[in-house]
């Protein structure tokens, strides 16, 4: 299946019109969501983000606010034995959560955390769950995955209990708001990716070309640039073909990564209109579909399925077999697809455009379930989840970026990191990620807009065609 295609593999928690579906390697999607450079002057630590953001969680005005009963929260552990339940899909168990949760039931607390895998349908089993009234205490999920069981009332609000917990105040702010709805945050986070530019040293120097990191020192990283590479490093033909970049991306949420850069955006503040049909979004959204059916520098659909054998056909399947210069990547897709490659890389900071250097990443959280007589208990875990010990767990897989202010002013050091990557161009990206301003009905947006752009990739129709027909649908959408 092609990556960045609705319900396949790339696209963390990969969520189609009925529902959720699991992303085995996370990438666009869910899911920004590391790291330092052992290399010379590579290795400077970026500056951590001032702690007095963090800690302005006071929340707009809003039902949720105003109605939720008072609640005196802790993270104290439990004065009696309880046990809560921790629900995931089948896939997500051993992507560091099950190593969290034996880490946590270690401790000797009161508190058993069982952690279970729940097949099938995972969206729809929860609303299933909470109809009957039997939900269980977390859950954890991509930030465009969880608003159904936000609209329908099954998730707790978090801002009451993250303003008086001492810990908040070292969480990244931009983890934080990629669960910001309706003036309340409404997860905390165990995973911050954010997408990296990572290339084949040895093509590059085969073919005579500076690196990604030498233009960013000159002040020259582009997309101009990265094209202009792209295009020189593309060579052969048939099985054999070197593709001068890998970006395959469909998903909207995915694609913000060049759109935000060309000076593009989603939608206005009140996120009531979209703004796709600006001449900065139509300009990004039209260069990635041609770098597949223009410039052919990129795998097209047929191309791909010459990596549907690889061990995972998603991010990294070409560039893994060393059949890419160059692969726009979340961090967290290294472990499966990058790190056993033999080949020379190197990594850079992602190409400036029009609007800067503005980066998409994803942070997975972590949900409390209404409902629960176990709240607290719950909440006393979560934090832990969201804690350094789990932080650490997680880097420590090369699974996440530091999602803690304080874990992030020690990059070089806080993870062990490859001779090849680099600090300074994770820190770099981690200062220029944005959070995506999900909506409400995002998971059907991003369906028809899926639909709607893969003629725009295979050279059927213009970026301005396809908006034209789709902004009406994607404003009722938005209603």
């Amino acid at each position: 299946m092609v990556p960045g295609r609705r319900g396949n593999k790339m696209n963390s928690f990969a969520t189609g019109a009925s529902g959720l579906t699991r992303r085995k390697a996370l990438f666009g999607v869910l899911g920004t969501s590391a790291l330092a450079s052992a290399c010379g002057a590579d290795e400077a630590k970026p500056a951590a983000p001032a702690p007095t953001q963090a800690a302005a969680l006071a929340p707009k005005p809003s039902v949720a606010a105003t109605t939720a009963p008072a609640v005196a929260p802790t993270t104290a552990p439990s004065a009696q034995p309880v046990t809560i339940k921790y629900i995931t899909e089948p896939g997500r168990v051993d992507s560091g959560v099950k190593d969290a949760v034996n880490a946590y039931n270690a401790l000797g607390r009161k508190i058993t955390v069982e952690l279970e895998g729940v097949p099938g349908n995972f969206g729809e089993k929860v609303l299933t769950l909470g109809a009957a009234g039997s939900l269980p205490e977390l859950t954890h999920s991509h930030p465009r995955d969880y608003h159904p069981w936000r609209t329908g009332g099954l998730l707790v609000p978090l801002d009451d209990r993250l303003k008086i917990e001492k810990d908040a105040a070292d969480l990244v702010p931009a983890a934080l708001d990629y669960w910001l709805m309706d003036g309340q945050r409404w997860a905390v986070p165990y995973n911050l990716s954010v997408q990296n530019m990572y290339f084949n040293r040895e093509i590059f120097e085969k073919a005579g070309q500076k690196t990604p990191d030498e233009y960013e020192k000159e002040g020259k990283w582009t997309w101009e640039t990265y094209l202009d590479l792209a295009r020189k490093l593309t060579s052969g033909s048939g099985d054999t073909k070197v593709f001068g970049c890998v970006w395959m991306a469909t998903f909207l949420d995915i694609q913000l990564g060049v759109i935000w850069p060309f000076g593009g955006d989603l939608w206005d503040k009140e996120r009531k209109k979209t703004v796709l049909d600006s001449k900065a979004a139509l300009d990004a959204i039209q260069f990635q579909a041609d770098l597949a059916g223009k410039y052919a520098v990129s795998p097209n659909d047929e191309e791909w399925k010459q990596f549907a054998s690889a061990p995972s056909a998603t991010w990294g399947a070409a560039f893994g077999a060393g059949r890419a210069a160059m692969e726009l990547q979340p961090n967290d897709s290294l472990a499966p697809h990058v790190l056993a490659s033999t080949f020379r890389k190197g990594m850079a900071p992602m190409p400036k455009g029009p609007g800067g250097r503005i980066v998409r990443g994803l942070s997975v959280g972590v949900h409390l379930f209404k409902g629960s007589k176990q709240t607290d208990a719950a909440w006393n875990f979560a934090m832990y989840h969201s804690g350094k010990e789990t932080e650490k767990l997680m880097l420590d897989r090369h699974l996440t970026l530091p999602w803690r202010i304080s874990t992030q002013a020690a990059i070089a050091t806080a993870m062990p990191l490859k001779d090849w990557e680099s600090s300074a161009a994770y820190g770099e990206n981690m200062k220029a990620v944005r959070p995506t301003p999900y909506v409400a009905k995002f998971a059907d947006i991003n369906k028809v807009y899926n639909d709607a752009y893969i003629p725009v990739r295979a050279g059927q129709k213009t970026a301005v065609q396809m908006m034209v027909e789709l902004k009406p649908q994607i404003e009722e959408l938005l209603k």
